[in-house]
């Protein structure tokens, strides 16, 4: 097709060091032009042949699109620039490439891996979020627990490329969301298996520090409610060579060198192991390869070993896994020519004889015409044996570890619903030299890539289907002919087998062979053969163009390992089990095959049979697993993670493009653009559509989706002439390659059109403003002048008239002035005169009376301040003993012994220091007679006043240091605080194991109880009469329990109150044991139960009955236990019973420490503990209530929610579409009902207010609770604002702000500021505020960075680099503007932790005030009808 280029066109060239560069035509480009001319950005200018026209740029919106199959144009320039983009200048590390995830390895800790981010990814749907890879687990697992199907995630790359960490955050996540709520030991026993297979299975490469050299499957399966129940584990083509043979700078297994620095330990020194330099095993990649930067090998085995032991690995067991490890390496060390030291260690090791394994590492049986002769094997045949046999024993321990691994992840007790597989697998490897290994790696991507690109392949197709379009056969590169010419008949493993069988096979007889057969017979295009090489052939892979050399492929292919040694090995005790158990079933493991088919099977028995099974080679053996690995994965719904190594250096951060390239094309993801880019990769909904091309399409008064759908068949023809680029769908405009970028043209020349006109007539009405203000001001001038000039000629004749006047005036005032002078100075003169004579006369009375009041006033002063000084020596001298008081106890609280006391009893004890600090406050009045003694002392000479100044002034001195004490004070407040928080949190994990042993109790007891009714019938009398007669009373109260058909208990209660009446209660069993029904709990006065428990128990105390006091505070206890375990879910009765809990351990407290009042003999201290947990544990069941209720709405409603109407629909950012057919759980929720609102979550919040309010709890618990919930609240919507880029834009943190000032105006309305839930909120308003500032100069810069001072440096960061422009009108944040922001943000911040997400779990702990309450009489209490109390005496 004719193609025709405009001037300043972005298109992309190739560059031989940055592979392709970006540049822009300089002309305009026709066909029939000779050359196109393009300036490349840094300058220079080039001439392309029309030949082959440059791939053309993408638009400016569409630079850093976390979807490439979102860019218009689809080629390799395009995906190679978005990855860079996103990588370097918004440091993400995902991207999406449809269904695959594109991940990066940044060679840094980034801190995106958080329980928190766990949380925020939990439950949203893959389109919503950010790039990740736990974005990709949560598709996974909602599909699976939605689909109840198996789901399977491959992660490939090469070395290096951040596949096992891939593999270890997706298993942590499926740990972290599949058990949190039940907390079993199946999730930690999965994440121990991942330090066991890194230590035996990783290694340090030149290209990784932590390498797999091994391949692994792990099935994750889960129950019928989505917890993990169990695991299992397959693993394949192991590279046993390493145990034998590293390269420079490469390591041998990690367990090794572990082992080797774990030396010293006293359990240890048995295996005689010495440092691992001394090893031939060890020391082969040099010394500075023997030591990994930033590892501690000592520290990692200990982690090994706990790994071993939470998976039931005992420690016995554990040392001898070590010995078997240890005499691997004292085997490589045994020298053939000689006697030496290290055999006898490796004999003694394992426990077999010392002479038979040395005569066997020389010789070996040959059967010759039916007799078995010994012949003895050359010195490299003898090292090559022991180098055999070592490989082996590795290979079976490696198996026994990883069956021991599936044994203790089995499930027990039930069978998993569904799984998810982690495949861990490397990507596709090119060498300088490639042997078997790569080759069958290559192979076995060559099968992954198949199935890959025809699942991408079936998704395209069912996508149009789905949308009823009529479409054609997709044509995709199918890469069978090179499985074909691998695996198929006399393919290249077929020819390596039989060359095999050959009993002189060779590697030139089998290159030959290959030659013949696929260069010559049946020529293929996927084979050719070297031109300067005779043992070495080609093959082209989907990847790339691989060349393998021949030397060594019979020999790995083979893997000998002679009989003699194997059957001295089993005759040892300790690994005479390694030797016999046969490979499980289907074990996806080439290193089981390995070790268990070739020459001297563990599974086969002597003779004949022996021998046919040696003929099953390493190659046959995996092509098995490969298929049982296929036929795996093809009965799952399949995600892929392809992890890329930016630099072969290890730099954070660094991209070198040309390495990016080749694994590009290697992993597959360039197939999934071609794939995409073959149908229509570019998907919009109509909506979507019409409100980004509205200015194209017309129709202003378009309202409903079918209005929509109608006028974009009807406009789109005339925007795009050919029908065949572009097709509708049910609910979606689908485009070819290209098109979107055509219509981004044509609306920015509608758009510049009318601009134009704009202007034209803006500039029009502007002239005529202008013309209009000029004849305006020129009237205006010489109105102005006109009375100017007569206004001039008026003030003449007024000034002439006025001189006249003055001068007459002038005269008269000058005369008058003169005499008004003269008669002043002559009464000034006679008064002076008489004042002098008047004070000479009274001068001599007032002297007297003056001085006696002066003196008076003197002594006064010098009294008071003597007083003043008297009582502050006082106040220092007893600040000075309570500070040592102080000091004392700091001390015994830093104890053991005090910290568990004070654990027992920190409530109690705080509350007895309150009191204690009042009775203080009471006696303060009785210590000033004691000061006024002390002034007296001084004023009357008993101290010197030198010897009182000189204490006066220490004590000052020392009182200038309260700003340390209350510093100091602020320490030990804070340290209380985190103490308390602890406290609460061992007791929130207590109650939540108490639960559980609950409910685990009743399963055991079930049975019991029904065999017991069966057997005999116990009467409820009887049982009611025990029960009343184990709880209170001496007196036994007379119940008709027939007529009323249940337990009742009478409580006889008896109180002296202030006038010394005896008040007795009959109480029925409700109240003591709380089992009322919600209406009756609900009409209850606040705290009447407390009280009726309270007079109960001082009743039993009163009469000297100590033990029935005890036991009914226990069962007070337990029945409100199982009250809260009943209305586990009940704000209200929650509510009830925390107001209950309180006040009855305030009147308990209370009556145990005053002794104004009758005081309890009986010692309550464990009971009142009791009940301030039970005080907690209800606050904290209130608050798991409501944040079970809130966590579903918090997003919804307060990120995605348009209280603003019409204020989102101003534009949408190009993008594509993630979503699989009911990707989305929540598609049902929200067809089904009303989305949720800020309503919804007020609602909530009200419930919870309207609750404690009800119970009249202290305002002080409210405001906890709520400062609370805020956290969760600000904290939960953040968190997902960081992670979502359509929610950072100026439009949305508009209707952020909005529902934010909702909440906030809420909590101020019902004054809950005070308790700090207000200020919770700031870092999501700043971060809405930081949304809609400018973001252009530097001195928008420094006003974010001032204004933004409760988010991190990170938290600004990122919402930078996501904000997307959501119309026009705005402009995408600049590199620059971020870089001055983060220099500014860097001088800001100093040494701060890095923070991204915050941490949504974090608990606040709480204070529950001690309020005295008043005294209670038995005759104040008003119990209700409604108890149904028909027994109430009073004497």
């Amino acid at each position: 097709c004719e193609v025709t280029l405009i001037y300043f066109l972005p298109v992309w060239v190739p560059d031989p060091d940055e592979v392709w560069v970006s540049a822009k035509l300089l002309q305009d480009y026709s066909p029939g032009d000779k050359n196109v001319l393009l300036q490349i950005n840094d300058g220079r200018v080039r001439l392309a042949s029309p030949a082959g026209l440059p791939p053309l740029g993408n638009p400016d919106i569409l630079e850093g699109e976390n979807d490439l199959t979102a860019l218009s144009f689809l080629h390799e320039p395009a995906v190679l620039h978005n990855l860079r983009v996103r990588f370097l200048d918004y440091s993400s590390i995902y991207t999406y490439c449809g269904i695959v995830l594109v991940a990066l390895n940044p060679y840094d800790q980034l801190p995106i891996y958080g329980e928190e981010v766990i949380d925020a990814y939990s439950g949203q749907d893959m389109a919503d979020m950010e790039p990740h890879i736990f974005s990709v687990a949560e598709e996974a697992y909602r599909t699976m627990t939605r689909e109840e199907k198996n789901q399977s995630i491959i992660i490939s790359g090469e070395s290096g490329a951040g596949k096992t960490v891939s593999a270890k955050f997706t298993m942590r996540y499926f740990a972290v969301v599949g058990g949190a709520a039940q907390q079993t030991s199946v999730e930690e026993r999965v994440l121990a298996s991942n330090p066991i297979m890194e230590s035996f299975g990783n290694a340090k490469t030149t290209r990784n520090n932590n390498s797999s050299r091994f391949g692994k499957y792990i099935e994750i399966g889960f129950g019928r409610k989505g917890d993990i129940i169990g695991a299992n584990m397959k693993t394949y083509l192991l590279e046993k060579s390493r145990v034998v043979f590293q390269s420079s700078q490469e390591r041998n297994y990690h367990i090794f060198y572990q082992l080797c620095s774990s030396r010293n330990l006293p359990e240890m020194r048995v295996l005689q192991l010495d440092a691992a330099e001394t090893f031939h095993y060890t020391n082969q990649g040099g010394r500075d390869s023997l030591q990994i930067p930033g590892t501690d090998d000592i520290m990692d085995l200990e982690h090994t070993r706990n790994a071993l032991t939470i998976l039931g690995v005992l420690p016995e067991q554990q040392m001898e896994l070590f010995r078997i490890l240890a005499a691997v390496l004292h085997l490589g060390n045994v020298h053939i020519q000689r006697e030496d030291r290290s055999l006898g260690v490796f004999s003694n090791l394992l426990g077999v004889e010392r002479t038979q394994m040395a005569h066997w590492l020389c010789h070996h049986k040959l059967a010759v015409g039916g007799e078995m002769l010994v012949k003895p094997m050359s010195g490299q045949q003898a090292l090559e044996a022991r180098d055999a046999l070592a490989k082996h024993v590795y290979g079976q321990l490696f198996m026994w570890t990883v069956t021991r691994l599936n044994s203790a992840l089995r499930a027990q007790g039930q069978r998993p619903k569904a799984f998810i597989g982690v495949l861990d697998i490397y990507g596709f490897e090119t060498f300088e030299k490639n042997s078997f290994e790569q080759f069958c790696i290559n192979y076995a991507n060559e099968k992954l890539q198949q199935q890959f690109n025809r699942h991408v392949f079936q998704l395209e197709q069912e996508e149009y289907v789905r949308e009823e379009l009529p479409w054609s056969r997709i044509e995709f590169s199918d890469n069978q002919p090179c499985i074909a010419l691998i695996e198929g008949q006399l393919g290249v493993l077929d020819l390596l087998d039989e060359e095999c069988r050959m009993p002189k096979g060779s590697e030139e007889n089998w290159a030959r062979k290959l030659y013949d057969q696929h260069q010559s017979n049946k020529p293929s295009p996927h084979f050719r053969k070297p031109r300067m090489s005779n043992s070495a052939f080609i093959i082209l892979h989907f990847a790339d163009m691989v060349q393998y050399e021949c030397d060594g492929f019979l020999e790995k292919n083979r893997d000998t390992v002679f009989e003699e040694p194997i059957n001295v090995l089993r005759a040892s005790q300790l690994v005479a089990e390694l030797f016999q158990q046969a490979p499980a079933g289907g074990n996806l493991s080439l290193s089981a095959g390995k070790s268990s088919i070739p020459n001297g099977s563990l599974c086969s028995g002597p003779g004949k049979r022996a021998h046919r099974e040696h003929k099953l080679t390493v190659s046959f053996q995996f092509r098995q697993s490969l298929q049982l690995l296929m036929e795996a994965l093809n009965s799952t719904t399949p995600h892929y993670v392809r992890c890329i190594k930016p630099n072969d250096l290890k730099e954070p951060f660094v991209f070198d493009p040309k390495r990016a390239v080749q694994q590009l094309r290697a992993c597959g993801v360039l197939e999934t653009i071609r794939i995409s880019a073959a149908g229509f990769p570019s998907r919009w909904t109509y909506a979507e559509f019409y409100s980004r091309y509205r200015v194209l399409l017309g129709g202003s008064g378009v309202r409903n989706q079918e209005q929509i759908q109608a006028l974009c068949q009807l406009a789109l023809p005339q925007l795009i002439p050919d029908p065949e680029q572009y097709c509708f769908g049910k609910t979606k405009v689908f485009f070819r390659a290209g098109q979107v970028a055509l219509l981004e043209r044509l609306r920015a020349e509608r758009l510049r059109a009318a601009g134009v006109i704009i202007q034209s007539w803006v500039k029009g009405w502007l002239g005529r403003r202008r013309y209009h203000k000029t004849r305006w001001a020129t009237l205006t001038i010489q109105r102005y002048t006109r009375g100017a000039l007569a206004r001039r000629l008026a003030d003449m004749l007024r000034y002439t008239k006025a001189a006249v006047v003055i001068q007459k005036t002038y005269r008269m005032v000058a005369i008058r002035q003169m005499f008004l002078t003269i008669r002043k100075a002559t009464v000034t003169i006679q008064a002076f005169t008489r004042g002098t004579l008047a004070r000479r006369q009274h001068r001599l009375r007032a002297a007297v009376l003056l001085q006696s009041a002066v003196r008076g006033w003197l002594a006064r002063q010098a009294f008071r301040r003597v007083r003043a000084a008297v009582v502050l020596v006082q106040c220092c001298v007893r600040r000075k003993a309570a500070r040592r008081e102080l000091l004392r106890r700091k001390a015994e609280a830093r104890s053991v012994e005090k910290f568990r006391e004070l654990n027992k009893g920190m409530e109690v004890k705080l509350m007895q220091l309150q009191l204690r600090a009042d009775h203080q406050v009471r006696e303060t009045g009785g210590c000033f007679g004691t000061e006024r003694e002390g002034a007296g002392m001084v004023v009357s000479g008993w101290i010197g006043p030198g010897v009182f100044m000189r204490l006066l002034f220490g004590l000052y001195d020392r009182f200038s240091g309260s700003e340390c004490a209350a510093q100091q004070d602020k320490t030990l407040t804070a340290e209380l605080d985190e103490e308390r928080r602890k406290y609460q949190g061992l007791l929130r994990e207590f109650t939540r194991l108490e639960q559980r042993y609950d409910n685990l109790r009743e399963m055991s007891m079930l049975t019991e109880v029904l065999m017991f009714y069966q057997l005999a019938w116990v009467p409820v009398c009887l049982l009611a009469k025990t029960a009343s007669e184990l709880a209170l009373t001496s007196a036994p109260a007379k119940v008709d329990y027939e007529k009323k058909g249940q337990f009742i208990k009478s409580l006889c209660v008896s109180k002296f109150n202030t006038n010394h009446h005896l008040v007795v209660l009959c109480l029925p069993t409700s109240l003591c044991f709380p089992d009322v029904r919600v209406d009756v709990g609900l009409s209850l006065p606040p705290g009447l139960a407390a009280k009726v428990l309270f007079l109960c128990v001082r009743q039993a105390d009163g009469s000297g009955d100590k033990a029935r006091a005890r036991s009914l505070c226990a069962a007070t206890v337990t029945a409100i236990k199982g009250a809260l375990k009943k209305h586990c879910n009940d704000v209200d009765m929650t509510a009830m019973w925390l107001k209950n809990s309180c006040l009855l351990t305030d009147l308990l407290t209370q009556h145990s420490t005053r002794q104004d009042l009758v005081p309890l003999t009986t010692d309550l201290s464990d009971f009142i503990r009791a009940l301030s947990d039970l005080c907690i544990q209800s606050y904290q069941q209130l608050l798991s209530v409501t944040e079970s209720r809130l966590q579903p709405i918090i997003v919804p409603s307060m990120l995605e929610s348009e209280m603003i109407p019409g204020l989102s629909a101003s534009g949408v950012k190009l993008g594509g579409s993630r979503k699989r057919t009911g990707s989305d759980p929540r598609a049902g929720e929200r067809g089904a009902g009303e989305a949720p609102s800020m309503a919804a979550v007020l609602r909530v919040l009200g419930a919870l207010h309207m609750a404690l309010s009800r119970q009249a709890l202290p305002p002080t618990v409210t405001e906890q609770a709520f400062r609370q919930l805020t956290h969760l609240l600000s904290a939960s919507a953040l968190n997902s604002l960081l992670l979502r880029k359509d929610m950072c834009s100026w439009s949305r943190g508009l209707q952020i702000r909005y529902n934010v000032s909702l909440l906030e105006e809420w909590l101020r309305s019902r004054e809950l500021q005070a308790g700090g839930a207000v200020a919770l909120l700031e870092p999501l308003i700043q971060a809405t505020q930081l949304l809609q500032v400018g973001k252009k100069t530097e001195a928008d810069a420094q006003a974010l960075v001032h204004s933004c001072n409760a988010l991190s440096t990170q938290q600004i960061v990122k919402i930078l680099t996501l904000y997307t422009p959501h119309s026009d009108l705005e402009e995408r944040v600049t590199l620059n503007f971020i870089r001055v922001v983060q220099g500014l943000l860097k001088e800001r911040s100093g040494n701060q932790a890095p923070q991204l997400l915050l941490d949504v779990r974090r608990v606040f702990p709480v204070t529950f005030p001690y309020l005295p309450p008043s005294p209670i009489r038995a005759d104040q209490l008003d119990i209700p009808d409604s108890l149904k109390i028909s027994f109430l005496r009073r004497t």
